[in-house]
């Protein structure tokens, strides 16, 4: 059995313009992409921000794509300097 593919959407409202920053699994799918960018981007986070499914330079959307292997890094406690 294959492992759940998903897509992270992280929106930042209090910055303007607004930003949506997308990361993508890798490899994907044209299904999974029109999926992702339709229901969920443009009919779900665009239509309850500015109440149309137009941009309009009110939102700013960033895609990176993952990469098949990540490393994470612990930096410990943050040093006043």
């Amino acid at each position: 059995m294959s492992a759940a593919r998903h897509a992270t959407i992280h929106l930042n409202s209090n910055e303007s313009p607004t930003l949506v920053k997308v990361s993508l699994p890798h490899k994907i799918t044209r299904p999974e992409l029109s999926t992702l960018i339709n229901d969920k981007i443009v009919n779900d986070i665009v239509l309850r921000h500015t109440g149309c499914t137009c941009l309009s330079g009110r939102i700013s959307v960033l895609i990176e794509s993952e990469f098949e292997e990540a490393l994470r890094v612990e930096l410990g406690p943050a040093q006043a300097q």
